[in-house]
């Protein structure tokens, strides 16, 4: 048994200049990790939490930015070592901590069992390209609490080696890169959803128009309404309760959820956050001031904010009973 805590700070974001616009992150707010957004029905930090406990983590903290507050990433760090305290309080030996700013298949009770043999106070993952955030330690001989971010990354460590799949989750084309490796089985991050057909992935009330054409492989997420004579190909991701309209085309893109997506375009090698969209090609950010066009949408009567898997600043789940709900 172990405890955890995940840490969902701020994106990474890609800068460009063209014509000296930049890229700031593709959602409004500019504060939602792309780690918490919600990609083929659900997001990385949902899904790490939910692989954490089927292999047995006895509690679980994620701390991730609330909706319409902007939380320092160390106020964040400040909290999860507080809950680090708490935990050695609690009896819990050894505590798994991670930033989720990438998506990596760790094998956790592996790392485990390393860091239990190796005697040494922390255990860090690193990958091929360098080390990961992401740690295995002893909260009793671990004394940094007030800078837990700094303590980890500067604490000596045993490496333990990350043999599955890495994706940083730095800029937008490492999301759409995660999306497209996943529907071509390159990874493990698997479609939340039905497979209505091979290749075609969509989430329960999920509505498309007879006329419209979904080519696998794609995914439709749950709630999506796509309208008649549109075409969704090529790997594309439409998320949960998003609309796409009229003889629209969508190729090679990803639509974040809660997004509109207009009458009669041809979008491609895209994303599409509300009325913000990041073409991959050209490098390029937009904001669509045509509502027509593209927008945040509005569901069940609510201005939907930029979606995360977490409507609080923080989830606590710290019971096994807890997490067997």
């Amino acid at each position: 048994m172990f405890g955890a805590i995940i840490v969902a700070g701020v994106p990474s974001v890609e800068r460009i200049s063209t014509d000296g616009v930049g890229a700031d992150g593709l959602n409004n707010d500019g504060q939602t990790p792309f780690a918490c957004m919600t990609l083929l029905g659900q997001s990385v930090v949902s899904r790490l939490a939910d692989d954490w406990k089927q292999k047995g983590a006895s509690a679980i903290s994620v701390f991730a930015p609330q909706r319409g507050l902007s939380p320092k990433l160390t106020d964040l760090w400040r909290r999860a070592g507080q809950r680090l305290s708490e935990y050695e309080q609690q009896g819990i030996k050894s505590v798994v901590v991670a930033q989720a700013d990438a998506y990596a298949e760790i094998d956790i009770e592996v790392m485990l069992g390393v860091h239990e043999e190796s005697g040494e106070t922390v255990t860090r993952a690193v990958s091929d390209d360098g080390p990961l955030h992401f740690w295995f330690l002893d909260p009793k001989r671990f004394s940094e609490r007030d800078n837990l971010f700094e303590g980890l990354n500067t604490s000596r460590t045993v490496n333990f080696e990350v043999r599955g799949y890495v994706n940083r989750l730095e800029t937008p084309r490492d999301v759409r890169s995660l999306v497209t490796e996943s529907l071509s089985h390159r990874c493990h991050f698997r479609p939340q959803g039905y497979e209505i057909k091979p290749g075609v992935w969509m989430g329960g009330g999920a509505q498309v128009e007879r006329s419209a054409r979904v080519v696998a492989p794609a995914f439709i997420g749950r709630g999506v309404r796509i309208a008649d004579e549109c075409l969704i190909t090529r790997g594309s991701n439409i998320e949960s309760d998003s609309r796409v309209d009229f003889g629209t085309a969508v190729e090679d893109s990803s639509i974040l959820s809660c997004s509109y997506v207009g009458i009669g375009l041809d979008l491609s090698h895209s994303l599409v956050d509300g009325d913000s969209l990041f073409n991959l090609r050209h490098n390029v950010k937009l904001r669509i001031s045509d509502p027509f066009v593209m927008r945040r949408n509005n569901v069940n009567g609510s201005n939907n904010q930029p979606p995360s898997d977490f409507e609080t600043g923080e989830m606590i789940l710290s019971s096994t009973e807890e997490l067997a709900k």
